[in-house]
């Protein structure tokens, strides 16, 4: 298993809610891992990003469940 089958999608292309997902949890771990280096307090941004980046990652999990319906 390659790390590239992560990002993509059924249809065999990249799915972008996955990579922005992704992208959106690196950005959020390095923000923490900054803020506790620095003792600095992370601001609520982050708490969006981490929050928006889950949900993209569990929107391209449900659009995965309607599509098996319909192939045949």
């Amino acid at each position: 298993m390659s790390w590239k089958t992560i990002f993509l999608a059924h249809s065999g292309g990249f799915s972008s809610k996955r990579v922005c997902g992704v992208i959106g949890w690196l950005v959020c771990i390095i923000l923490l891992i900054a803020g506790f280096i620095l003792e600095k307090p992370v601001s609520e941004f982050a708490d969006y990003v981490l929050i928006t980046s889950a949900s993209l990652l569990g929107v391209d999990s449900l659009t995965g469940v309607f599509s098996k319906g319909n192939r045949n």
